[in-house]
């Protein structure tokens, strides 16, 4: 059994421990978190023979540390056998010294560059230790920043929030932050393995998601149903040929984007972009959120679909061009966990952009696993929150590495699936990387910090 992440409660909380299987006394990783403005220490490792192999040891908790990164990681330590998996396409069937290994068929493409950003001296906040960068990355840039510049002229665009933000404000602020160093990273270390065609897709989908999303969280639902009525109308697959074309430039390369896709799926003779159409307007159509939550679970099965998390799944689907279903028994439990590591991850990294934000009334909702986990558990503060939230996310990682190892031991998926189950892995890490390095959360300090 993997190293299982657990939260010490001395003086609630002052540690984070990843325990060997046997438990007793000693830690893989161990960091003191009792002082916020403490200089990062050394970390007591021990390592039982053949489990893990220890990269690096030195964390950093400390803003000063990681220029306002909070809970990072300073080097990777290996302590999860997916990695494994991961740079060698095998996985291990058993964790004793007679260990049996599953060859996984890899579908890896040459679209992508892989990464191992513990070696690049970035804080790592995550037990996942490798990433893949699209060698299209330049071609996904562009396409956003067209895209961008559609938005911030549009008179389409004109349409403000409650809070008197407009579509056109928020294109507008993004291309003078540097369209590449922002949110246009995702699709490039997400979403890394498509070809010029799927690649020039998911970087026009993922500005639609970040242009109408920052909308909505800026408005009530009535007035985001002017939003909904005009765009997120035009991203119906099966609109009458009247309406299948937009009026306006932005509804037309929302069509054109549509139909670009669907195409796409009939040329392969499967569904996979139908369903990153159906998860992205299931995403901009989901309910506010309720006045409180009863249990962390119930509140992370709302975050999920706020997240965008089956949409970034059925993104990984279409860039991969799988035949996977979201919905399959057999998967269900890695992706409910993979949805929780994106929930998470998202949050901790947004959480000072997410509180300011809410704070000076720019945003209605703050929707933040951060802000729920003091709630909840009556944290005194929320540098306790976000500690006790990081804990949360290295438990998540080691049940994610439990549920790798029991789908691949039952040996019951297709080479679709299997692929999915790895694919996700990378979509998991390059949403840490690009948590931790983009503008939208800070992320150009500490890319001066290391230059």
């Amino acid at each position: 059994m993997p190293p299982q992440a657990t939260v010490a409660l001395g003086t609630f909380p002052r540690a984070i421990r990843i325990c060997p299987p046997s438990g007793g006394n000693k830690f893989l990783l161990q960091t003191d978190l009792s002082d916020p403005e403490a200089e990062p220490g050394k970390v007591a490792v021990h390592v039982p023979p053949g489990l893990v192999r220890v990269v690096g040891v030195e964390l950093a908790f400390s803003p000063r540390a990681c220029e306002g990164k909070r809970c990072a990681t300073r080097w990777g330590v290996d302590y999860l056998k997916l990695n494994q998996y991961i740079d060698s396409n095998v996985v291990s069937t058993s964790t004793d010294a007679t260990e049996t290994y599953i060859r996984t068929e890899d579908q890896d493409k040459d679209d992508a560059i892989p990464i191992h950003p513990p070696s690049l001296g970035l804080p790592w906040a995550t037990g996942i230790l490798h990433c893949r960068q699209s060698k299209l990355w330049k071609l996904s840039v562009d396409v956003a920043r067209e895209a961008l510049e559609e938005f911030a002229t549009s008179k389409e665009a004109d349409l403000l929030s409650k809070t008197g933000v407009s579509l056109a404000d928020i294109a507008k602020q993004e291309l003078q932050s540097n369209v590449e160093d922002g949110w246009a990273k995702f699709p490039i270390y997400l979403f890394s393995e498509g070809d010029e065609e799927r690649t020039r897709l998911l970087s026009l989908i993922n500005v639609f998601i970040f242009i109408f999303d920052d909308f909505w969280e800026a408005t009530d639902i009535a007035g985001f149903s002017q939003i909904e009525g005009t765009f997120i109308r035009s991203m119906q697959p099966n609109l009458p040929p009247e309406m299948s074309r937009g009026k306006g430039t932005i509804q037309s390369i929302i069509r054109n984007s549509i139909s670009d896709i669907l195409a796409l799926d009939k040329v392969s003779g499967k569904d996979n972009g139908r369903q990153m159409i159906d998860r992205m307007v299931q995403f901009f159509t989901r309910p506010p959120p309720p006045d409180s939550f009863s249990t962390l679970r119930a509140f992370l099965d709302y975050r999920h679909e706020d997240a965008a998390a089956p949409h970034v799944m059925a993104c990984v689907a279409f860039s991969y061009n799988l035949d996977v279903e979201l919905q399959n028994p057999r998967i269900a439990k890695y992706v409910q966990l993979f949805s929780d590591h994106i929930s998470v991850v998202n949050d901790i990294a947004s959480w000072e952009k997410e509180k300011k934000a809410y704070d000076t009334g720019k945003v209605l909702y703050l929707i933040n696993t951060v802000a729920e986990v003091k709630k909840l558990f009556s944290l005194d503060s929320y540098e306790s929150a976000i500690r006790v939230t990081l804990g949360l996310q290295f438990h998540i990682e080691c049940e994610i590495d439990r549920e790798i190892q029991a789908l691949i031991v039952d040996d019951h998926l297709t080479a679709d699936e299997k692929q999915f189950i790895k694919s996700l892995l990378y979509a998991m890490s390059g949403n840490v990387l690009v948590s931790t390095i983009m503008t939208r959360y800070g992320g150009e300090r500490l890319v001066r910090s290391l230059v």
